[in-house]
């Protein structure tokens, strides 16, 4: 029989789990020929979330809990749910279903994906039409970083495409091939190929509890990952800024000597030098923050340590 497990990163959602968990059931328990395993990564949580998680598996009988041993983020939560099917299930034929434990990723939608999953579609996204939680600002901060990223990434990611998504056995093993300490799963898809995708739209509701625990930092931190982990761009454009200040120095003072000599005025020159000075030393600096990223980032991943360590915890 096919298998489905639904991987479910948690970090500090203690008023949703129980909620999720009953809708996931109620959604669920109508589809024929498919078992499927709710998997609960709790990232870390600093509430309860893990304790109303032990209580939820005493209640259900397909629950199974990944305790992180502390918060390694949204994409390294996703990767230890995935990684636990694959060596769960290494033989069998399944699929994995990523969602958010928020509720705005809906339960009816993920008994949806799986439905065209058993239809014959192997790879299913969702596209968020709208999203109640956000107001303008953050749409139009959304539409503004991925113009961007796009714009300098050789990966190109598909924009109010979210996490909540349904991979086939094949892009599992694929995904799980990639062994990259920093990761963002919607560029690490879009790399594979998207060709034989099928998607259908949903609007994101408010969030039943809490709130969101991404703030500017994180925001900040996943647009840098998003573009260093694709693309070698900001190390061309560093480059072809840095010729071009070359040009513009060696116009700028040719144009210089050619004042002083016409006009036979004596000039220090000195506020000249001055801003010259520190506009191409903030440049060295820039640049230099932008190699030292790539560098950083080269000597995390050569150290090849474990991406996570966490307990599985089952039901007895």
């Amino acid at each position: 029989m096919k298998k489905v497990y639904i991987i479910i990163s948690t970090y500090n959602e203690e008023g949703s789990v129980g909620m999720l968990t009953q809708s996931l059931e109620e959604n669920l328990s109508t589809i024929q020929n498919c078992s499927y395993e709710l998997v609960f990564v709790n990232d870390g949580s600093k509430d309860q979330t893990f304790v109303k998680l032990l209580d939820l598996q005493k209640i259900y009988q397909n629950i199974t809990i990944i305790n992180q041993s502390k918060n390694f983020g949204h994409e390294l939560a996703m990767t230890a749910g995935m990684n636990y099917a694959v060596e769960q299930n290494f033989e069998n034929e399944y699929a994995v279903l990523f969602m958010d434990a928020d509720m705005q990723h809906p339960p009816e939608v993920a008994a949806e994906l799986i439905r065209l999953w058993l239809a014959g579609d192997s790879l299913v996204l969702t596209k968020r039409t709208d999203n109640l939680d956000k107001g303008f600002r953050y749409k139009m901060m959304g539409n503004l970083y991925y113009w961007i990223l796009n714009g300098i990434s050789d990966v190109k990611i598909p924009r109010n495409m979210p996490d909540f998504r349904l991979l086939d056995k094949k892009y599992v093993l694929w995904m799980s091939s990639l062994n990259e300490h920093d990761r963002m799963f919607r560029g690490m898809l879009s790399l594979i190929g998207l060709t034989n995708a099928t998607i259908i739209n949903f609007e994101a509701p408010k969030r039943f509890a809490g709130q969101s625990n991404y703030n500017f930092l994180n925001l900040y931190k996943l647009a840098i990952d998003s573009v260093i982990q694709f693309s070698v761009k900001p190390l061309r454009i560093a480059s072809l800024i840095g010729f071009l200040g070359c040009v513009f120095s060696f116009i700028f003072l040719t144009v210089s000597v050619y004042i002083n000599f016409t006009n036979n005025e004596p000039r220090t020159g000195f506020l000249t030098l001055l801003c010259i000075t520190v506009f191409f030393s903030s440049l060295t600096i820039l640049f230099l923050g932008v190699i030292g990223e790539y560098i950083g980032r080269i000597h995390i991943q050569v150290k090849n340590r474990p991406l996570y360590f966490n307990d599985v915890i089952k039901k007895k």
